[in-house]
């Protein structure tokens, strides 16, 4: 799977979920290089449900050998984080070169603020809510990353190089 299948996948299973990561950056107008599609979601367990279906059906599998329903368990997804460390929940096809759709289970900036803050962009067919600028710089600055450093440095040049 590709990104634009795994965009796909998100808006047609009416996932409700934000971009982050690389790929938004990209679409906020950073020309960069990414090999995943990074996300926070609703941890409802519709939302999930609906989520965890449509990855099922599209052949995708969680990069640890963990049942795919687990991602449906918001507390063991915490108790991941914190006794492992674990950042992301991965889903990957069944081709080595697929891309991962990474769900992020820890986010810095609370999922309500990326959606109310998100800015709807057009990929194709499809209205992707993406993080905003802001909380994009939030979110790496967080992540405490030498290699954000570059991303933070242009998105703060894509809104006027103003600094927060």
């Amino acid at each position: 799977m590709g990104i634009f299948d795994l965009i796909k996948l998100l808006a047609e299973s009416k996932t409700d979920h934000v971009l982050v990561g690389g790929l938004a950056v990209a679409l906020h107008g950073y020309q960069r290089v990414t090999m995943d599609v990074d996300v926070v979601l609703a941890m409802e367990p519709a939302n999930l449900e609906r989520l965890i279906a449509h990855a099922r059906a599209a052949g995708l599998r969680p990069v640890m050998p963990v049942p795919l329903e687990s991602l449906a368990r918001p507390e063991l997804l915490t108790q991941w984080h914190r006794e492992k460390g674990m950042l992301a929940f991965g889903l990957h096809g069944e081709k080595a070169q697929a891309t991962v759709l990474d769900v992020l289970i820890a986010s810095p900036v609370p999922y309500a603020d990326l959606r109310r803050d998100a800015v709807m962009i057009e990929t194709g067919p499809y209205r992707i809510p993406v993080a905003s600028i802001d909380h994009l710089i939030a979110m790496k600055r967080a992540s405490g990353r030498s290699k954000d450093l570059i991303d933070i440095e242009e998105l703060q040049k894509l809104r006027g190089g103003e600094t927060s």
